[in-house]
């Protein structure tokens, strides 16, 4: 039997326009004819989606699949894609593998890209740890006498918040799991597990940031079995701008062998989201410093 695959992302009307050039690299690169494309609609207007139908996006409305105080949404609607990306297998159904891809993101490199779906099986969580050489320092240290008094890291800060400093003690020092990016097959556990990791969660932290906390605790807590995929896969370019190869026309990694990135992340590049014709110094492989737009154009 075929397998169903999708691609599934989150949007609202202020962040359209980067989910139709997700869209757009997924055409490109031909990916439809192997996935679905779905939306978590938190906020579109009618006239996009009527455009995004024509494409054949499947949209689901999100909810709140986990009841949250008003006190922490503050009619930030947009926020439920947070809480609903834990139950992808309920807003689209019979599929046997879910990647999610966040607005922000768009694919630069198919074969990397595939990674995703290679590392994704009925039983287990593939995902990118948010480390690399070219992301810099792992962790924050500060020093008394020559002993490290306080040691920060975002696991420490993100559980601790969530849980307790102690339970986020045993996670201080591991590989923050990157939220943006992952697959998971139709495993009925495993996605039990992430429902019930961020509604634990939600009840003491913030809703941005919980989903990221739940796939911590099914990794490393609960040991589901994972998959983890080099930063390539899944390229935060906010640390170190990724170079270009001309030749190829595409953005690779900014150190040797210079890998093709599959995913480029513009998480934290908040001007860049908003206008694509905000443009960067980085370099191409003959170290000349050159102006390109990270977007997908």
């Amino acid at each position: 039997m075929k397998e169903k695959k999708i691609i599934i992302t989150s949007t609202d009307d202020k962040y359209f326009h980067l989910v139709k050039e997700l869209l757009a690299s997924i055409k490109f690169h031909k990916l439809d004819i192997f996935f679905d494309f779905g939306i978590l609609d938190t906020g579109l207007t009618k006239k996009q989606i009527d455009e995004l139908s024509k494409d054949n996006v499947l949209i689901k409305s999100a909810e709140w699949n986990i009841k949250v105080p008003n006190y922490k949404i503050r009619g930030r609607n947009h926020l439920k894609n947070i809480v609903a990306r834990a139950f992808l297998p309920d807003y689209f159904q019979g599929y046997h593998k879910y990647i999610w891809l966040d607005a922000d993101t768009w694919i630069n490199h198919k074969e990397t890209f595939l990674l995703f779906d290679k590392g994704c099986s009925q039983n287990n969580i593939c995902i990118t740890p948010q480390v690399d050489r070219a992301y810099g320092e792992f962790a924050k240290v500060e020093w008394f006498l020559n002993f490290p008094k306080r040691i920060k890291t975002i696991n420490y800060k993100n559980i601790s918040r969530s849980i307790s400093k102690s339970f986020a003690k045993k996670f201080a020092m591991l590989p923050t799991l990157n939220g943006g990016v992952y697959s998971i097959g139709n495993n009925f556990n495993i996605w039990k597990q992430f429902q019930k990791n961020i509604e634990l969660a939600l009840k003491k932290g913030r809703i941005f940031g919980s989903d990221q906390v739940a796939l911590a605790i099914c990794v490393y807590e609960n040991n589901i079995p994972v998959e983890f995929l080099p930063a390539y896969t899944n390229y935060m370019c906010e640390f170190h701008y990724p170079f270009y190869d001309e030749e190829k026309t595409l953005f690779v990694e900014p150190f040797v062998p210079h890998h093709p990135i599959g995913v480029m992340h513009l998480a934290g590049l908040d001007l860049l989201r908003e206008k694509k014709d905000v443009f960067v110094k980085t370099k191409n492989l003959k170290g000349v410093e050159i102006n390109k737009s990270l977007r997908f154009i």
